[in-house]
């Protein structure tokens, strides 16, 4: 069995590559396209994004859980894969048939529909990609390697196709060719783990009603992470959503960060409790709770001190009013790595959807109300402020939930500590902001220096999962040493 640290790496590795790239891409677009441009994209990709999703039908998180409990069973596991494609292949065709329907019938759609095009490439090719297999397998060392290559060659491409304010097109063809274009090399490398082989039976139906409760998380789950985007785009014009993208993308680049480590949870958390190693499955939990408590805390409270540095290093001066729009989001750096790891990597390995359902509905139901409420008014403020109480009610009733199966009060036993070590932060970008420096400056010897002080506070407190973690890391280095 593959080394669970060994997965957090190169899955962190990915996840880093996913990241850094729309980020500097996003630096340098921002300036060529401006706020309306980036707008454009953004709202397009909000669109296709649901028709992604039903082609998609909860296959994500389907396909890694029971594929995990079957990778030891190669004809299973084949057949198991050829079902999934089948199926995926049916809601695809389906959810091109909407977004044709949509294009032809939507009037605020029109004047979109290169960019549209373009996007819906995304639709076809997650499904051919198969992600979920080689999740299943725990092939992330594969998965990695893999997207930084295509993130490599789209950064080249970046520079020499988007040079002028029109390039809209050119630029939405490379962030699909980042985001997508490695899943062509995943469906021709899938021989190496199943047989393209003809089967008797295909068992379809035992599939459906799994795949439909799924479908029907990962529809709120996009409600209220995605709807922002779109009801903006709706409700207000493409700078808004222009300003809203910038402000929103390094909060959440923050989050995805953080969660990545545990994302590699889903196969093994999947695989014990399918064995009955309960007290690995609770050892586990902890540790990732605390690990994602520790990270996001003073994430959380450096991007509300630098806010206006981060917009402006960015985006440019034509994204500083987003600066408070970033301020405003900072909270769901902690609110939503919690509802995260809660329901996508432990309750989906338990398969208790829903329960899932129950907090992410409640959630894309806030998120719908108080964007109705606030965006004509407050523009990308009032879509910052009803995602942040959104993502709030899901962080609740995650925070209930976790009750019923785990011991709340050894999750949280150590959640005082990392707030306290966390109030070193202020102090540092006070400090800093002193000196007279150009912002570039102060947020790279913030970051250093801040981090320094947050580890040295938690190490003064004698947090035990830091004590843990560097004692493994400590052990490691030594044995390899001694094997020298």
């Amino acid at each position: 069995m593959k080394s669970l640290l060994r997965n957090s790496i190169f899955n962190s590795i990915k996840t880093l590559s996913n990241l850094i790239f729309p980020v500097v891409t996003f630096a340098y677009a921002s300036r060529i396209l401006g706020d309306a441009g980036i707008g454009q994209v953004s709202f397009t990709k909000s669109v296709i994004s649901y028709f992604t999703m039903i082609a998609m039908l909860g296959m994500k998180y389907y396909g890694t859980r029971e594929g995990a409990k079957l990778r030891d069973d190669s004809i299973r596991f084949s057949k198991f894969s050829q079902e999934m494609l089948i199926i995926n292949g049916c809601t695809t065709l389906f959810a091109y048939v909407l977004l044709i329907i949509a294009m032809l019938t939507v009037p605020k759609l029109k004047g979109y529909e290169t960019l549209l095009l373009v996007n819906s490439f995304a639709i076809l090719l997650q499904g051919m990609g198969m992600e979920w297999m080689y999740q299943a397998v725990e092939e992330y060392r594969y998965i990695a390697l893999r997207s930084v290559l295509f993130q490599g060659i789209a950064f080249i491409g970046l520079f020499l196709f988007v040079r002028k304010p029109e390039d809209v097109v050119p630029y939405a063809m490379i962030q699909l060719l980042a985001s997508s274009g490695s899943y062509v090399l995943n469906f021709i490398n899938a021989r190496k783990h199943i047989r393209f082989c003809r089967f008797k039976h295909y068992e379809i139906k035992k599939h459906l009603r799994p795949l439909l409760w799924l479908f029907a998380m990962a529809v709120s789950i996009e409600l209220y992470t995605v709807l922002d985007s779109t009801m903006l785009g709706f409700l207000k014009d493409d700078t808004a959503v222009g300003r809203y993208t910038a402000a929103v993308k390094v909060n959440k680049m923050m989050n995805t960060l953080i969660t990545a480590a545990g994302a590699v949870m889903i196969p093994r958390l999947s695989y014990y409790l399918h064995s009955e190693e309960n007290e690995k499955v609770k050892s586990m939990v902890t540790r990732v709770y605390q690990f994602v408590f520790m990270l996001s805390i003073p994430c959380a409270v450096g991007l509300f001190m630098l806010s206006d540095e981060i917009i402006l290093l960015f985006g440019g001066e034509k994204f500083v009013l987003a600066g408070f729009t970033m301020r405003l989001l900072t909270p769901i750096v902690v609110i939503i790595p919690f509802s995260v790891v809660t329901n996508l990597q432990i309750f989906v390995p338990m398969e208790k959807e829903k329960l899932i359902l129950q907090s992410t509905m409640t959630g894309a139901i806030t998120n719908f109300v108080f964007n109705m409420i606030l965006i004509p008014k407050f523009a990308e403020n009032g879509a910052a402020i009803a995602t942040v109480l959104a993502e709030a009610t899901v962080s609740v009733m995650c925070f209930w939930n976790t009750g019923k199966f785990f011991e709340r009060k050894e999750i949280f036993s150590k959640y005082i500590q990392y707030w306290i070590a966390a109030l070193s932060i202020p102090m540092v970008v006070f400090l800093t902001k002193c000196l007279t420096i150009h912002y570039a400056v102060r947020i790279c010897l913030v970051i250093p220096i801040s981090a320094a002080c947050y580890f040295a506070a938690l190490w003064f407190l004698r947090n035990p999962f830091l004590s843990e973690a560097t004692e493994i890391i400590y052990a490691k280095i030594r044995l390899k040493k001694i094997n020298r």
